[in-house]
């Protein structure tokens, strides 16, 4: 029965997976009108790729991967004029909260940000450090409980009360590799 029972599973047929790449264009064109909207139709592994053009307004900030292995990128992360051409601008300011992504759905390394530059976020409110009041942090991106890898962003001019350009909680431990960080802040009267 054993060796029976080998030779069906070894003769299973084996399917690859094929991950998609979803164009997204500041225009509203490309496959989904949003990056946002994108990755609410992307499947594992799948790419969200950005062409140049500044992103802004609901679905192209507060930006959510809702737990799932995929990316989102611009067209060349490695290239700096690329970078500098994919922005995802939030328009955040402190009446206006908004900050570019927000990670809190157990991401890991396999969520992966890359090549594309984050600015004018102010971080929403969330409950963070124990505290019993809510606080401004992320400005940029806030993780909780999550890991995911930012890989060739630009983070600038961004604010929060606490961690202007990121903020880390509860065992976030994301992997930041060659980002740059320029201008974020906090007020004066914060401690982060």
């Amino acid at each position: 029965m054993k060796k029976l029972l080998f030779i069906f599973i070894s003769v299973l047929p084996v399917f690859a997976c094929k991950a998609d790449i979803i164009v997204v264009d500041a225009n509203g064109t490309g496959d989904y009108p949003t990056i946002q909207a994108a990755i609410n139709a992307a499947n594992d592994f799948d790419v969200v790729e950005l062409q140049p053009g500044t992103y802004t307004g609901d679905g192209n900030r507060d930006i959510d991967y809702l737990g799932k292995p995929i990316t989102v990128r611009s067209i060349n992360p490695n290239d700096p004029n690329i970078v500098a051409a994919t922005v995802i601008d939030c328009n955040g300011m402190e009446t206006e909260l908004h900050r570019g992504f927000r990670f809190d759905s157990n991401e890991d390394g396999n969520s992966i940000l890359m090549g594309l530059t984050i600015a004018n976020g102010y971080g929403p409110e969330e409950q963070v450090l124990g505290l019993p009041s809510l606080l401004s942090v992320g400005g940029a991106i806030f993780c909780k409980a999550s890991s995911p890898y930012i890989f060739n962003c630009v983070i600038k001019n961004n604010e929060a009360f606490y961690g202007g350009g990121m903020f880390n909680h509860e065992n976030s431990k994301p992997k930041i590799v060659n980002c740059t960080f320029l201008n974020n802040r906090v007020p004066s009267n914060s401690r982060g």
